[in-house]
């Protein structure tokens, strides 16, 4: 009907990268931009994440124009009291365009620190775009998060520690209140309980395992295995942690990386590495005392028997 419809090309390239046509996706993001480059911030970060290296970082510096006069005009009608201006700044609205701000800025900075990382003066330019998506969106984990990875790479381990921990403190103690029970998922936006996606928990979790923060990548690994046990990644991790922990969780890492070795027989191999270094590990630690096995099988029993009795309890109590 209208092949120049801006808001039709951007849902489409949705539905196209849904459906995993990149190529397709692609090209109507493209062609939405030479229709309007000058309005619609969406289509510039999607580019961005489908894009590499310089080529990413400027799309990503496009979106981030937009979204940045975005937030700024919210603020800007002088008319409006302090008393509005307030409410103004708590609307869904506000909230949306900040975090996505943060958001964007933090991708160009992982950007610097991994294909660009040889560009001139990269160190700075990634500090001040995490900066820049702290101060736009302060209670983004990931914001923090990223700026954790930052002081990571710089090694200043002790920094990078606490910078994670104060990531964890904006979501990690309620997510474990709701998997434990102690606070009803019901009365909460999930996306309130939780902001992370469940990639960007496996992104998590590694950086953790990196800081040594040990319970913490536990918690976290464990919440994403009771949402989804099909994730490889998730169980390779959960027996590399507890291989890194010593001897007195290597038990724990055999039955992990066991069921690593399980999954991918079921659903084939993305990264063949994780395969191969699940096996080295596992000839590493040898095949363990006897009975090992039959204790964890009954470890996990437990937990179902456990994790059954809590969701019994739940409906008594709704009832």
């Amino acid at each position: 009907m209208d092949s120049e419809n801006v808001q039709a090309l951007e849902t489409l390239s949705g539905v196209l990268l849904e459906l995993g046509d990149l190529e397709g996706g692609h090209n109507a993001l493209l062609k939405s931009v030479e229709l309007s480059p000058d309005q619609g911030h969406t289509k510039y970060l999607s580019l961005g994440q489908l894009s590499e290296g310089l080529q990413a970082l400027d799309y990503y510096q496009r979106g981030i124009d937009l979204l940045s006069k975005a937030v700024e005009r919210l603020s800007e009608d002088q008319e409006l009291d302090h008393e509005a201006v307030a409410k103004m700044d708590q609307s869904n609205e506000s909230i949306t365009l900040k975090r996505e701000l943060s958001n964007a800025c933090c991708a160009m900075a992982e950007i610097y620190m991994t294909d660009c990382c040889f560009e001139e003066d990269a160190e700075n330019k990634c500090q001040t775009l995490i900066q820049k998506g702290i101060l736009a969106d302060p209670k983004n984990p990931e914001a923090l998060q990223c700026m954790s990875n930052f002081l990571l790479v710089k090694e200043e381990i002790e920094e990078a520690k606490a910078k994670m921990q104060e990531s964890l403190s904006l979501w990690l103690p309620k997510y474990q209140a709701v998997r434990e029970g102690r606070l009803d998922s019901s009365d909460f936006d999930p996306v309130e309980v939780c902001p992370l996606s469940y990639d960007a928990r496996i992104n998590t979790s590694k950086l953790l395992i990196e800081l040594e923060l040990y319970d913490e990548a536990g918690e976290v690994l464990e919440g994403l295995v009771e949402e989804d046990d099909e994730v490889i990644d998730t169980w390779y991790l959960l027996g590399w942690m507890n291989y890194l922990r010593g001897q007195d969780y290597w038990g724990n890492s055999r039955f992990y990386l066991n069921n690593t070795k399980k999954l991918t027989a079921k659903f084939g191999v993305d990264n063949p590495q994780i395969l191969q270094h699940a096996e080295e590990l596992l000839e590493e630690m040898g095949p363990g005392e006897d009975g090992e096995d039959e204790n964890e099988n009954e470890i996990n029993e437990n937990s179902k028997e456990e994790e059954e009795f809590e969701s019994s309890s739940g409906e008594e109590m709704e009832h």
